[in-house]
């Protein structure tokens, strides 16, 4: 049998052996008891409901982003991501440029505010199974959208030179396959 915990301790010696920080800055990558703004968030991208499909598809495309929120006087009442689109447009032989996104959207979608902690954030995420959190004020209008391909990339960034740096081809050669051995 394989001490799988053996070959991982010998390829993490093996990153290590450069004098990777990695340890030394852990602690700065993410903090999780911060808020969610010190994560470099974009701003979002609203429109209103009654904006057709292939609009949305557009800017979607356009902007390289996987949602959209929804907006009716400036206040957050909906979004529209890639997986409305999947699971309820796609296969359906709409014209999207007759649709309005109101029919397709997710109404009423769970919020953050900017102050709540990083933790949080994840676990909602995670328990609700969503990609894309509206970040929302007081008023429930939208400040951010918080995606949690800026979590990745937040800690991506904090370990840049560990990760290009990584070995092409793991020391164990069983792992190279798909089944790993």
């Amino acid at each position: 049998m394989i001490d799988y915990d053996e070959h991982i301790d010998d390829e993490l010696k093996k990153m290590n052996e450069g004098g990777s920080s990695i340890k030394k800055r852990a602690a700065e990558a993410i903090h999780l008891g911060d808020p969610i703004t010190t994560i470099k968030l974009r701003k979002p991208v609203t429109i209103g409901g009654e904006t057709s499909v292939a609009t949305c598809l557009e800017l979607m495309r356009e902007e390289r982003i996987g949602c959209l929120l929804i907006t009716e006087d400036e206040k957050v009442i909906g979004i529209f991501t890639e997986r409305d689109i999947i699971r309820r447009i796609v296969g359906k032989n709409l014209d999207h440029d007759d649709i309005d996104v109101s029919d397709y959207m997710t109404y009423d979608p769970d919020t953050l505010t900017s102050d709540s902690p990083l933790a949080f954030a994840l676990n909602y995420m995670v328990l609700g199974g969503y990609r894309h959190v509206p970040v929302v004020d007081e008023n429930n209008v939208a400040v951010a959208c918080l995606s949690i391909k800026d979590v990745v990339k937040h800690i991506g960034n904090h370990y840049f030179s560990e990760i290009v740096n990584l070995p092409p081809i793991p020391k164990n050669p069983g792992w190279a396959t798909v089944d790993g051995g």
